[in-house]
């Protein structure tokens, strides 16, 4: 079975080196073009390019995949495509090269949370559950057949961080079954179930500001699923990387408590949240209750973010 992988972040990367601990042959792999950083000029590699080449896997770029790849990749002769989170959009004339097609591994339980952002969407929400799927990739976003599912819980504490190395894992096993049992799955994949889709787009840089005046359940589950959220007082940008709902009550944004001993409490929508994790424009993340001690807030006062 001669695979060519596509991909180029992290949980592709994961997939990848399955793929290879499985022993499957992976002749080639496409990933995105070099990126070159705007702050030193430096040309950046992907982490499955840098992989490659560590470990001399042929590796293509197309800066435009689907004029430029199609003579090399048919050259390939490949039985089957493998995708995770590769990032260009794949037409026809790239699908139909393998002799069986195209399989793409997703980080949702499909059809909910197609798009690109599903493991953050999904802790936003508040689901208890999520998973990996292999489908058929076709020209539709996330809308393929599938070929199999395997679901994980998303516990209290998870954040995108820990769920996506769940589900990484996760996807590593499932591309083991999966081709285990090709000739069974490949026969009999199943329409996905329209009437159950959902789609999410990626995030906008405003929606990492924290809105206080949500319920704290939602506050908290957006700084789970982002990782990156943020609040502005007295002009200083605060990111918060965990947070719990607890039983307190104040005006929307009026800090509660905020001393060394009991933390760092603000009050939301319906109660409050519990600041556990913070890091202070141009500081290392740190624990709230510690830098309480800083004495840079004052009960009483509002989070205007401003």
């Amino acid at each position: 079975m001669r695979i060519v992988f596509f991909g180029s972040g992290e949980f592709s990367l994961n997939i990848l080196k399955g793929l290879l601990d499985d022993k499957r042959e992976v002749v080639a792999v496409v990933s995105q073009p070099d990126k070159i950083n705007a702050r030193n000029n430096k040309i950046n590699f992907s982490l499955v390019k840098t992989f490659c080449i560590e470990k001399n896997i042929p590796i293509y770029q197309f800066e435009k995949l689907n004029k430029e790849g199609e003579e090399p990749l048919k050259a390939l002769k490949p039985d089957i495509f493998v995708t995770a989170s590769y990032g260009q959009i794949i037409k026809q004339n790239i699908l139909d090269i393998p002799k069986f097609g195209t399989v793409n591994v997703h980080a949702s339980l499909l059809p909910k949370y197609r798009g690109p952002a599903p493991i953050q969407w999904a802790i936003i929400n508040g689901e208890k559950e999520t998973g990996v799927t292999i489908m058929r990739t076709e020209l539709g976003l996330d809308t393929g057949d599938i070929y199999l599912q395997k679901s994980i819980e998303i516990e209290d504490a998870d954040t995108s961080s820990s769920v996506f190395s769940k589900l990484a894992t996760l996807g590593v096993e499932c591309m083991k079954e999966f081709f285990d049992n090709f000739d069974y799955y490949i026969k009999h994949p199943h329409k996905q179930d329209e009437s159950q889709m959902s789609y999410y787009p990626m995030f906008k840089n405003e929606d990492f500001l924290i809105s206080f005046d949500d319920t704290s359940e939602n506050i908290c589950n957006k700084i789970r699923g982002l990782e990156n959220c943020y609040f502005i007082y007295n002009k200083v940008r605060y990111k918060v990387l965990f947070a719990v709902p607890c039983d307190k009550h104040g005006r929307v944004g009026e800090i509660l408590v905020c001393d060394g001993k009991n933390g760092f409490v603000v009050a939301t929508k319906d109660s409050a949240i519990d600041i556990i994790n913070i890091q202070p424009e141009g500081k290392q993340k740190m624990l709230a209750l510690s830098y309480m001690n800083s004495n840079k807030f004052k009960k009483g006062d509002i989070i205007e973010n401003s």
